[in-house]
């Protein structure tokens, strides 16, 4: 008999996904086919402080006292010291300790992954109507995958062959310019020099290339994404110069990682650009890497459209045996 929350709370775990703006949680348990089963909860303003009463709140509203686990995924980096593991979310002036988590659900196991890492623990879980192919299809694989996810920031974690997480700062990257045109790019879009790869994969980096390319200011991604659709030469070419650029970023991060299995694209500006999105030209970019050329060409790239990813990897971890 599969376990429910009132019946076998030590068998439930708590996960919660926190972002800039908002939380998102869910109970999760073991279904009969061994994939965790989410149950959501309602979503909250991300609260400023610690995160223990918000953590409560839904146990309560559950009618739980306490569970077994509970994984916490956070939009920010993880700092892991010998006698703490924290975040900071700066736009929420709120503060998350691992030792938290414990303490406001009475959880034996904890766990604090940023974001992207708790979406690359889900890949192994994924099915493939939960997926789409960017460019041709390619065959799934295992063994080490590349998570990449775009919103007001870039970040990118890595899922290993032994399905360790590596959690990165690739955002802060130099952005490359190849290309006499994107040299041309990179200086009208930093003047005085270097680009981070999160300077211009981002929302407001789109954004501000769009300006840099038509001269229109303070317009927002799907604006973009509308106007290049409907054909404006200005949109098509921020879309191409775009699409590119972030090519050339993936294939730069799967050389970096040795990420020959798979790249699962996430976040708010895939989802604001949908179809506006130039395939052709990020492939083209990602597989422009003489003399690995073929092998990069062989790596198959996926958006993930499954609603809580980081939610479903946070809860396989968290009910691990």
């Amino acid at each position: 008999m599969e376990p429910s929350p009132a019946s076998a709370p030590h068998s439930v775990a708590l996960v919660a996904d926190v972002g800039g703006t908002h939380l998102q949680a869910a109970l999760a348990w073991i279904n009969g086919d061994g994939r965790p089963h989410l149950q959501p909860l309602r979503a909250i303003p991300t609260p400023n402080g610690r995160l223990q009463a918000s953590l409560s709140e839904h146990l309560r509203t559950a009618g739980l006292a306490s569970v077994g686990a509970c994984a916490v995924a956070a939009a920010g980096r993880v700092l892991r010291m010998p006698e703490r593991s924290f975040v900071r979310m700066t736009a929420s002036q709120l503060t998350i300790e691992l030792s938290d988590l414990g303490e406001a659900t009475g959880a034996s196991r904890v766990l604090l992954l940023n974001d992207l890492a708790a979406v690359a623990a889900a890949l192994p879980l994924l099915r493939p109507e939960e997926l789409i192919a960017i460019g041709v299809p390619r065959p799934l694989r295992s063994g080490v995958r590349l998570v990449i996810g775009i919103d007001r920031a870039f970040g990118a974690a890595v899922l290993t062959a032994d399905r360790t997480l590596l959690e990165t700062e690739a955002g802060q990257l130099d952005l490359a310019a190849v290309s006499a045109d994107e040299r041309q790019w990179l200086n009208r879009l930093a003047p005085l020099g270097r680009l981070s790869i999160e300077t211009l994969m981002s929302k407001t980096g789109l954004a501000r290339l769009y300006e840099v390319v038509s001269g229109v200011p303070d317009v927002d991604v799907s604006t973009i994404a509308g106007k290049a659709e409907a054909g404006e030469a200005s949109a098509r070419k921020t879309m191409v110069v775009f699409s590119t650029w972030l090519g050339r970023a993936i294939g730069n991060l799967v050389l970096a990682y040795g990420a020959w299995n798979g790249v699962y694209l996430i976040g708010s500006v895939f989802d604001d650009l949908g179809s506006a999105l130039d395939e052709a030209a990020l492939r083209k970019g990602m597989e422009d890497k003489a003399p690995v050329a073929a092998e990069i060409n062989a790596v198959p790239v996926y958006r993930i459209r499954h609603p809580n990813p980081s939610l479903l990897g946070l809860a396989h971890l968290a009910l691990a045996k």
